[in-house]
């Protein structure tokens, strides 16, 4: 018997749009950070158009193993001060704003969680899994897990801006397969139908997509996805 028939059965979550969300996203962190320095008439939507692209996610072939913090983020800087200057930001103040995005994004009053989440984890713990949060995200994404009230259900954090590679990129994948000691019997559950439905299943992780939360859904309720998972596994016991 092999290490993964008798590991962990794990469900590994996704963040954003799966179990929280942050108003604005990354363009309303962008303009948090630039009204901290004075009135301002930019909006969210007039830097969107400049936020598609030159973030890690957007370019997950490429690996560039663990990054610290800092690291990490000034690989960011770059694209986050050119979507300032393409709206008029003058230089010096897109780069004063970009130190204060990271402050910005991960305040806690922005995020709030999504319905069904809470109830989500519980009923997959109370199942016999251990639940591990697998995001594209920035570094300080175990820290906003915990102020958000999931320590208690969370066991893992795992952040692909430490990892230094992004979903669906397999090194990920077996990352998170191996640090939380997973099992044959582990889950992906996110809303991103490539990142982490394609991603996970392309390393033999079942996967589930919850993206109830959107008008155009495909999928599931984050709850719902809970459910297939448990009634699956129960009938597979």
């Amino acid at each position: 018997m092999n290490r993964r028939e008798v590991g962990r059965r794990v469900v590994f979550w996704d963040f954003d749009g799966t179990l929280a969300r942050r108003d604005g996203m990354w363009a309303g962190a962008l303009v948090d950070a630039l009204a901290l320095l004075g009135p301002t008439d930019v909006t969210a939507d007039d830097l969107r158009p400049h936020l598609r692209g030159g973030f890690p996610w957007h370019r997950p072939e490429v690996v560039v193993g663990p990054l610290e913090a800092t690291a990490w983020w000034r690989r960011l800087s770059a694209r986050l001060i050119g979507a300032y200057r393409a709206v008029g930001v003058d230089p010096d103040t897109a780069t004063a704003a970009t130190a204060l995005v990271g402050e910005q994004y991960y305040r806690l009053d922005a995020w709030q969680l999504i319905d069904g989440a809470r109830p989500a984890l519980q009923l997959v713990q109370a199942a016999g899994y251990t639940n591990v949060v697998l995001s594209n995200h920035g570094p300080e994404l175990p820290e906003l897990v915990t102020t958000l009230g999931l320590g208690d259900l969370i066991a893992t954090v795992i952040t692909s801006a430490l990892v230094g590679a992004e979903k669906p990129n397999p090194m990920i994948f077996e990352h998170a397969r191996t640090v939380s000691g997973a099992g044959a019997d582990c889950w992906m559950i996110g809303d991103n139908p490539i990142a982490d439905v394609a991603g996970a299943e392309s390393v033999g992780i079942r996967a589930v997509l919850a993206d109830g939360v959107y008008p155009d859904a495909r999928g599931m309720t984050v709850l719902r996805a809970a459910e297939h998972v448990v009634g699956t596994g129960a009938r597979g016991a």
